[in-house]
């Protein structure tokens, strides 16, 4: 059995769990928290994920889901023709990169601050991250200009770290501006209806809850 080490809020995680439900592939989810001796004994860089198979250990989200693309059966998420591979590969790192900037401020001024430490959001920090998350949403607008991220090849790793980074981000704001992104807010409410996501994102809307339950509302 796989154990993936990690915590059910983390994006990255997400990631690796959306992935390996797409593959129908089983693993036990042990919390460990970033930094944690656990997590360093694992990964050197003490972060989260880390993935471990017997005696594999494989660190990173991204090399993980390689990982499980090369050792496990299951639908694949990386396409098998070379420039639909490249887009979905730019797309994983565009999303781990540059999404994960600009949505990141949201949850953690919106999230985080309030509802883990106990704390205020700053209202100036979420001002100053606006601009950047409309370039990074307007560039994925474009890049669904046909409907996918991938277009022809199904569900690909784009569409995983993509979707990863994006729900924290609702998980914040509580909805992508249809108005402003459509392409992108519909892309996203059809990636949550999919079974593969569903029963992930129900287990994370419960911690948020019970979050808020603690800090009274």
């Amino acid at each position: 059995m796989l154990t993936l080490y990690g915590i059910n809020l983390s994006t990255f995680t997400r990631k690796v769990r959306l992935a390996l439900a797409e593959r129908g592939i089983a693993y036990t989810l042990q919390t460990a928290a970033m930094g944690s001796p656990q997590v360093r004994a694992l990964n050197p860089l003490g972060r989260i994920p880390v993935l471990v198979d017997g005696d594999v250990v494989v660190p990173d989200s991204s090399v993980i889901i390689a990982y499980l693309e090369r050792a496990c059966p299951g639908p694949a998420l990386y396409p098998a023709h070379a420039p639909a591979l490249a887009r979905a590969l730019w797309l994983e790192e565009y999303a781990d990169t540059r999404l994960r900037e600009a949505t990141l401020v949201y949850f953690a001024e919106r999230v985080v601050k309030p509802l883990f430490q106990g704390k205020a959001g700053d209202a100036a920090a979420l001002a100053a991250a606006e601009p950047l998350r409309d370039e990074a949403f307007g560039y994925l607008e474009e890049q669904l200009a046909g409907g996918e991220l991938v277009p022809g090849a199904g569900l690909t790793v784009a569409d995983v770290a993509v979707g990863a980074q994006l729900i924290t981000y609702v998980q914040a704001e509580a909805a992508i501006d249809a108005g402003r992104w459509p392409r992108l807010a519909a892309w996203l409410d059809r990636q949550r209806q999919r079974p593969a996501w569903a029963g992930i994102l129900a287990e994370e809307a419960q911690s948020l809850a019970a979050a808020r339950a603690r800090r009274g509302g």
